[in-house]
């Protein structure tokens, strides 16, 4: 099971690097006198510098006196002549200090003239309240943020490769996580090991005897406990990776994935008081499931959380063979007590051996000229109908309701594998940490349009104390079997560029 906090606001925190905006509903935590706060900030209409300036999202940050738009402009935009809506209560003066250089600031007098214009080119402009009683004096520095480069919302950026932590005789593994920890099980059919991660950098593998002929391929991560198959169809499980395994009986002809502390599966017999058919165990719970539902072949199951602080999660699995041996294109999640069909538009083309990456994109929205951090899913490697593996990424901003084919620059190219069977996890690489690398080898950057590269964050701030370390989420990419049936022995790792980039503090 490959979990995700649905939707980590990390990636968009990085992006906007503030808590506070231009909104009528947010607090103000300040002894300030009230006449002395800006109470929003934004740009006057000028279509000759750029459409729906006045759109602009301009971020107020009161304790440390910042006004600044977090994502920033277009590269080009001419900001040296912009006039500007301050919106304060009531105070006795607002003053602008513009900066010229080589000369003394230029002086506005915003209360007489606000309809001046403004040049923000030569660094941040100071804006002077003074409140209604004069006791009180707040300055501000005003920020427009321009991109250096032309920018594009999804291209990989930093990528590397490493090793499988497998031996090299095994010829079939999987990958789980468990809490903060990665597992790659993996076996040459009679010898078997594991080996866990906590960082990605280092494994620590183990030897282990699971006491039954192990499909390693069907292994599931529940919250506490490792469960997978005998070639059989048994259902084994153990607390810990390299066991003890102990039999529960109950025959499965194969595991969907973990639900919490439970692993839904499509149980066979009615051994012990289970009913054949789809259920939760241990708790032996039955659960429904539509028509088309597949039962081999399947993506690893992605587990989504609510971010809306709901105790509600779900399960999700895309592509696969039905039990008539047809492929789907199809998405299907299960709430905890019955699958259905998710897709309204499914994959381009019906496949098997997909992985899915519970993940982000970017959209620009020029109607605000911000960019919006989206949770999506993203589907890559697989095997088509006619035998061959999908060298497409695939993306859905809607939780696999709708699928399309992800923008160029998200495609394979020569650094992602293409393989049928692999797993993908997502978690969060610190950067500005000296932290060994492994044995991680980073992959030469690809020749990339100059349009699709995203200038560093500014080194302007707003912080107390400088940004020395951040979090970007990675996908990692783990074995598969390629064209010619073989095992993967590579793990690969990517990410957006954007989210690699300091955030603006």
């Amino acid at each position: 099971m490959i979990k995700n906090i649905a939707i980590s606001i990390a990636a968009a925190a990085a992006l906007a690097g503030i808590a506070s905006c231009n909104s009528d509903s947010y607090e103000y935590h300040t002894e300030l006198d009230g006449s002395a706060i800006v109470k929003s900030f934004s740009l006057v209409e000028n279509d000759k510098v750029l459409a729906d300036l006045d759109s602009v999202y301009f971020s107020i940050d009161l304790v440390n006196g910042e006004i600044f738009n977090a994502d920033s402009l277009p590269m080009g935009t001419r900001i040296a002549a912009i006039a500007a809506t301050i919106t304060t209560d009531n105070p006795s003066a607002v003053t602008l200090y513009i900066p010229r250089p080589g000369q003394s600031d230029s002086v506005v007098d915003y209360l007489k003239n606000s309809a001046d214009t403004i040049d923000f080119s030569n660094g941040p402009v100071r804006l002077e309240v003074t409140s209604q009683n004069g006791l009180t004096v707040k300055n501000y520095n005003i920020r427009i943020n321009v991109h250096t480069v032309k920018s594009d919302s999804l291209c990989w950026g930093s990528e590397a490769i490493a090793p499988l932590p497998a031996p090299s005789r095994a010829t079939a593994q999987r990958t789980v996580q468990r809490g903060s920890a990665a597992y790659t099980f993996s076996t040459d059919g009679s010898h078997y090991n594991v080996a866990a991660t906590s960082d990605f950098a280092t494994w620590d593998p183990e030897a282990f005897t699971p006491g039954f002929a192990m499909d390693v391929a069907s292994i599931v991560a529940t919250d506490d406990k490792f469960y997978a198959l005998a070639n059989d169809g048994t259902l084994w499980s153990a607390t810990q990776a390299a066991g003890p395994w102990s039999s529960e009986r109950l025959h499965f002809s194969c595991l969907y994935g973990a639900y919490g502390a439970e692993v839904v599966g499509l149980c066979t017999d009615a051994n012990d008081g289970a009913t054949p058919g789809v259920m939760l165990y241990p708790s032996l719970k039955p659960a429904s499931a539509p028509a088309g539902m597949p039962v081999s072949g399947f993506s690893p199951a992605v587990c989504l959380s609510a971010a809306d602080g709901e105790n509600t999660s779900q399960l999700i699995i895309a592509g696969g063979r039905d039990s008539d041996g047809r492929l789907t294109a199809e998405t299907f999640g299960f709430d905890g007590s019955s699958w259905v069909q998710l897709s309204l538009k499914g994959l381009p083309e019906a496949m098997e051996g997909l992985a899915v990456a519970p993940y982000y994109s970017l959209r620009n929205k020029a109607i605000e000229w911000r960019v919006d951090v989206l949770p999506t899913l993203l589907a890559m490697g697989g095997r088509k109908a006619d035998g061959k593996l999908n060298d497409v990424v695939y993306m859905s901003r809607d939780w696999g309701m709708h699928w399309q084919k992800a923008d160029s620059l998200l495609q394979p190219g020569t650094h992602m594998p293409v393989v049928c069977g692999a797993q993908t996890l997502v978690a969060e690489h610190t950067f500005g940490v000296a932290r060994s690398a492994g044995a991680w080898q980073e992959l030469p950057a690809r020749r990339m349009p100059i349009g699709a590269r995203f200038a560093g964050a500014a080194t302007l701030s707003r912080a107390t104390a400088p940004i020395t370390e951040w979090d970007a989420p990675y996908i990692y990419l783990f074995g598969g079997y390629t064209a010619d049936g073989k095992l993967n022995t590579g793990i690969w790792r990517g990410v957006i560029n954007r989210f690699t980039f300091k955030p603006i503090q």
